[in-house]
């Protein structure tokens, strides 16, 4: 809450790759695996989101086989590690992208959330005039050998809390826009083809990652 943590993370950050942002603490270990074109939305309200991209190295080769930890909150603003209703591994997977590099998969659109603001953290932030708002984001963890592992997260850029983000997180090379499109151009061979009946948002964001 300090920004200790932000700091940190941009002075370890390689300005070639993806910014490193902060873990959090609702990740779940032991995720389940979700295939290339897999789906987390699941029988949640909202709006579809298709997510794709790359992961590739500091010279835009593609880095076959690379592992995404990928976890985000659910529509009600909670991650499963907070709400009981939700099964533990809700909004987790864990994908391995193909031989070129390339993910794809759905969700739903992750939503702003409040920081808990019990105890020491409230008290803090009342102190300081600040609220306790995140801007909604997709968390990855990517791994691969001979690369570092990178921690980070992807913010839209139409996020009333962008620029206000309570844990400092943002990056510049974080944000990426969603593009609404019709359900007639839902593309074939993801899991929930067919059930897209109403217009979904996509984004495309690589990821880098830095040499060991």
């Amino acid at each position: 809450m300090l920004g200790l943590s932000s700091l940190v993370d941009m002075m370890h950050s390689n300005p070639a790759a993806t910014s490193s942002s902060v873990l959090g603490p609702f990740h779940v270990s032991n995720p389940p695996p979700l295939p290339i074109g897999g789906d987390m939305k699941g029988d949640h309200d909202g709006t579809v989101l298709l997510v794709e991209g790359r992961v590739r190295d500091t010279d835009g080769n593609p880095i076959p086989n690379a592992q995404i930890d990928i976890w985000q909150t659910a529509p009600n603003g909670l991650y499963s590690s907070q709400d009981p209703d939700q099964d533990i591994h809700s909004f987790h997977g864990l994908m391995t992208a193909d031989d070129s590099g390339h993910f794809r998969f759905t969700t739903v659109r992750p939503v702003e959330y409040t920081v808990p603001s019990d105890g020491p953290v409230g008290e803090l932030l009342e102190a300081a005039g600040r609220h306790p708002w995140r801007p909604s984001h997709l968390h990855y963890i990517v791994t691969a050998p001979g690369h570092r592992t990178l921690v980070t997260e992807i913010f839209p850029d139409d996020d009333p809390y962008l620029d206000q983000d309570t844990v400092f997180g943002v990056r510049d090379d974080l944000v990426m826009t969603y593009h609404e499109k019709p359900a007639g151009e839902f593309p074939d061979g993801m899991a929930i083809s067919g059930q897209v009946t109403e217009p979904f948002l996509h984004v495309k964001f690589d990821v880098i990652l830095s040499p060991q």
